[in-house]
């Protein structure tokens, strides 16, 4: 072998491993690093709510190579590598440099590692030895093949420590100065870049003084580079830095953790969710306002969620009121936790009437009435809130004013399972027992159901009849710095409009509900608003819920041991939260109140117009009808006349149908006259027809199939049971008990029995034999 041709083979072998060097491959994973990343949650704006630690237990920010702060990269530069933008990723001077100040020190002085070399050493972790200096050396170069300059600065400034468990540029400049790099002066840059080269030495809290003198060297370092004139170097070097030694931000910790808990690990880089931090912020000083009034009725837990009717995010989430109240529970989330709304599913069971032919016109009985239950003999009678029973009601007031007993009449006419259908199609997923269990009590709020489901529900009435699943992630960044879009859910149409219209319009009628709630209280705004209030059982719980077009928000209050409220209710509990909250999420969205040039809160469908009715009968209204209302009634469907407003003996006065005649009896509205013109045979009739045309009592007391309890402790004297019927025939009632008269009396009126153990059969007979009965047991 010739010398040329060993020249021409050692200079080929130098090529081939000097690209082996510079081209060869990068250890696998090496550029993802999602052990050394923690998990950032920002609100809709990206306010940071909380920052995880990584699995390296450190806080760190990845800062993308096209949006890098300028005024820190020249700081960086100025402190670590002048001529990072003309060497290949191994600076020979730079070495050169290095061993001759380390000879003249007579130790290791300085390193001459360039920032690419410094790079890979934080994505190797190397050992300090001669191998791992080797190592690192080559993968620098690989990098420099593989990378661009400024995706390289991004690397070191993203996984440099900063001390304090502060990982990168980023999350040191939060963490000491509370802002972004972005906004970093160049004294507080300076300040950041001078420290990477030893954080525990220069640990700003323990040694702030060798941190500022390391900063002015990176100062004067910046000043020789030319990245500062003369003048920007004096108000650097005269810059009073003040650092923040607040903890990690960690706002609306119960949002956090519902956020955190949904995902699946190893969690993102970055969550950034759909909360409106300023409005979170509200929301806890609303709390924290009423907070004595609520202690005052014995209440120590408050629940706040505001939804965005049309995107369905979730703009704020309050679970407690104080998260770190441990004496009351205060880290239990009460807007997931289940309990029992009261009267907040009554709009439920009337847009299910609405859509089955009822109209906010019709006419309910708020009488004293039983209805049957799962339990063989137990009967529900419900009362209303005040122990008032107002006969003929309209839909539109019983609703507005929450009367029970018209609401529990109206899902017996409805149906149990076609309301619990429209709840779980709602978005009502802890109702998962049969109807029979929930029974008639169920628009009452006998079962527990959870605030952020209840909102989605009304949220639906606020779009119209549409539900769609709510979203606290608008989208998700991975370790590599993907951003995903999460997307939205479909709506799904769960009511007509027409349905949803009328329960919306009914709701927001101050108006129709001041009889029982008055004027100028906290469901009282300035603009269109929605409400409705719940109180459960026993006052351990109190609600109240509402929309506008834009938002709709839930308040519950009560304690989460269950322990009962003194004196409060949905109105006087929830109430004056929702009120304020209800205010500023309206400010927030809208920028302001809406006004008169507004949209409605709900427009009525073209297939319904304005219609004249009778207050009373709810029936077109004629001059007779003392009291005129406006009702939003179908197109396609004619309305009768009222024929409750008579002419008799030359006035008006009221025909009361059988079903009210006892009601309008004991609050002396029924008028003898009008009973006699309406139980009189009309002229011509024979009295066969006059018998035909008559109809068999009804027994309205006892219900079918009741079960009676004997007080011991009473002489039976006191225990009887009134039996009472109604009937559409004038003449006395015959009434008897297994067979056995008892008394008779005229319709409506009572016939005492004394209760006697055993089982009975009571029965009522008119004069011309007609008859019904009822089978009660008394035990």
């Amino acid at each position: 072998m010739t010398r040329r041709t060993l020249a021409h083979g050692i200079g080929l072998l130098s090529l081939l491993a000097a690209a082996w060097i510079r081209c060869g491959p990068l250890p696998d994973g090496l550029l993802s690093t999602p052990d050394q990343v923690s998990t950032e949650v920002v609100d809709r704006r990206g306010v940071p709510l909380y920052e995880s630690l990584s699995a390296n237990a450190t806080r760190s920010r990845f800062l993308p190579a096209d949006r890098l702060p300028e005024m820190l990269v020249e700081a960086t530069l100025a402190a670590e590598d002048r001529r990072f933008f003309a060497h290949p990723g191994v600076d020979p001077l730079a070495v050169l440099r290095a061993l001759w100040h380390d000879l003249k020190a007579g130790r290791m002085a300085e390193g001459g590692s360039t920032l690419t070399q410094q790079t890979a050493k934080l994505l190797i972790d190397r050992p300090r030895t001669l191998r791992g200096k080797l190592r690192e050396t080559v993968l620098a170069l690989r990098l420099e093949h593989r990378l661009g300059k400024r995706e390289i600065l991004a690397l070191y400034l993203s996984l440099a420590p900063y001390g304090n468990q502060r990982v990168g540029a980023e999350a040191a400049s939060r963490g000491y100065f509370g802002c972004g790099a972005a906004s970093l002066t160049p004294a507080q840059a300076a300040f950041l870049a001078g420290l990477p080269q030893r954080p525990t030495v220069l640990d700003p809290y323990r040694n702030f003084d060798a941190a500022l003198r390391r900063q002015r060297w990176v100062l004067a370092r910046m000043a020789e580079e030319g990245y500062l004139d003369a003048d920007e170097l004096a108000r650097a070097l005269a810059e009073r830095l003040r650092l923040v030694r607040d903890p990690a931000a960690f706002t609306a910790h119960h949002f956090v953790e519902r956020v955190l808990s949904s995902l699946p690990r190893p969690w993102p880089r970055r969550v950034e969710t759909t909360l409106d931090t300023a409005l979170q912020a509200e929301v806890r000083g609303i709390l924290e306002m009423h907070r004595d009034r609520l202690r005052d009725h014995g209440a120590h837990g408050a629940a706040v969620a505001v939804l965005d009717n049309r995107r369905g995010e979730w703009l704020a989430w309050e679970g407690s009121g104080d998260y770190f109240d441990a004496d009351h529970g205060g880290a239990i989330d009460g807007v997931v936790s289940p309990r029992q709304p009261g009267s907040a599913l009554k709009p439920f069971t009337y847009a299910l009437a609405f859509e089955r032919g009822f109209t906010p016109a019709s006419v309910l009985p708020d009488l004293p009435s039983h209805f049957p239950t799962a339990l063989d003999g137990v009967v529900y009678s419900p009362r209303n809130y005040d122990g008032v029973f107002r006969g003929p009601l309209r839909a539109r007031p019983a609703l507005a004013g929450s009367e029970n007993v018209p609401a529990v009449w109206t899902l017996s006419q409805v149906g149990v399972p076609g309301l619990l259908r429209l709840l779980r199609q709602a978005g009502l997923t802890t109702l998962d027992k049969s109807a029979e269990h929930y029974g008639f009590a169920l628009t009452m709020g006998d079962a527990e159901v959870r605030l952020d489901e209840l909102v989605a529900g009304y949220a639906a009435l606020a779009r119209g009849g549409l539900a769609r699943a709510p979203t606290m992630i608008r989208a998700l960044v991975r370790p590599d710095g993907m951003r995903i879009e999460m997307p939205s859910s479909e709506p799904q149409r769960i009511l007509s409009d027409r349905a949803a219209f009328w329960v919306a319009d009914v709701l927001s009628d101050s108006r129709a509900r001041a009889y029982v709630f008055g004027v100028g209280g906290s469901l009282d705004f300035p603009f269109q608003v929605a409400a409705k209030t719940g109180t459960s059982q026993a006052y351990r719980d109190n609600w109240t819920l509402g929309f506008t077009r834009e938002v709709t928000v839930g308040v519950w209050v009560g304690n989460f041991d269950r322990e009962e409220l003194r004196n409060s209710s949905g109105v006087t509990g929830a109430a004056p939260i929702f009120h304020d909250v209800l205010l500023a999420a309206q400010r927030r969205v809208m920028g302001r109140w809406p006004g008169p040039d507004d949209p409605p809160l709900a427009a009525p469908p073209p297939d319904l117009v304005p219609r004249q009715i009778c207050a009373l009968s709810g029936l077109a209204a004629t001059e007779l009808c003392p009291s005129v209302e406006t009702e939003w009634l179908p197109t396609d469907r004619p309305l009768s006349s009222c024929r409750w407003h008579r002419h008799r003996q030359g006035r008006v006065v009221v025909s009361w149908p059988p079903r009210y005649r006892a009601w309008a009896r004991e609050h002396g509205r029924l008028d003898l006259t009008t009973i006699a013109e309406a139980s009189r045979p009309s002229e011509g009739a024979s009295p066969r027809a006059a018998e035909a045309a008559g109809e068999a009592p009804g027994i309205v007391n006892p219900p079918k199939g009741a079960t009676y309890l004997r007080d011991p402790t009473l002489r039976d004297a006191f225990q009887t049971l009134p039996l009472r019927a109604i009937a559409r025939s004038r003449a006395r009632l015959a009434w008897e008990v297994d067979g056995r008269a008892v008394g008779s009396a005229l319709p409506e009126a009572a016939v005492p029995w004394p209760l006697v153990p055993g089982r009975h059969v009571v029965s009522v007979r008119d004069e011309h034999g007609r008859r019904d009965e009822a089978e009660i047991m008394v035990k």
